[in-house]
């Protein structure tokens, strides 16, 4: 349902500098932006996950009005049938810049970007202001969203929350990460 989205306003902030979210997607609509996971407390703050109008994916962080760390899929992902696998780590004290935003997609790390700013600032998710899932101020995500994991406080490999089966050699969720 194109509607539909989850929000949790915390009474009390959790770990602003690591967390990883790991989710399962299915895209049912292409184009246009649509939002995963975002927290805006206002218009110079905001993180963002989601598919941008490209069907590339987007990860970024506005702090003060600035990016504060972005990271923009070459690869687009547009297969309406396929179940993706997205692991988002946000790590801002890992001591290799480039590592302190990393994304994964059905076990693999993403590494060729069109545009790649390195997370400098606490992230905005996991603050006192709406976490949202599925929304993004009025955009909403257009498809199908399980097993939903996020972790406060550790920065967790893709390989914690997927396998490769081995008969199918096809990338699939643990059932209990």
């Amino acid at each position: 349902m194109a509607s539909t989205y989850l929000s949790r306003t915390p009474s009390s902030a959790g770990n602003l500098t690591t967390w990883t979210l790991s989710m399962w997607v299915k895209r049912s609509i292409l184009g246009g932006e649509k939002p995963l996971f975002s927290c805006r407390p206002d218009g110079n703050n905001e993180t963002f996950v989601g598919f941008g109008g490209s069907d590339t994916l987007v990860y970024k962080q506005k702090t003060s009005g600035s990016t504060s760390g972005q990271i923009v899929t070459n690869r687009v992902f547009r297969d309406t049938s396929a179940w993706y696998n997205l692991v988002f780590v946000y790590d801002i004290n890992n001591g290799t810049a480039g590592d302190r935003g990393r994304l994964y997609v059905n076990g693999v790390r993403e590494t060729s970007f069109s545009a790649q700013t390195n997370f400098s600032q606490n992230s905005s998710w996991n603050s006192t202001t709406s976490n949202a899932i599925g929304i993004s101020q009025s955009a909403y995500f257009d498809g199908s969203m399980a097993h939903v994991n996020f972790i406060d406080g550790t920065a967790y490999p893709a390989s914690t929350f997927g396998e490769t089966n081995a008969a199918s050699g096809i990338w699939t969720p643990i059932a209990s990460p």
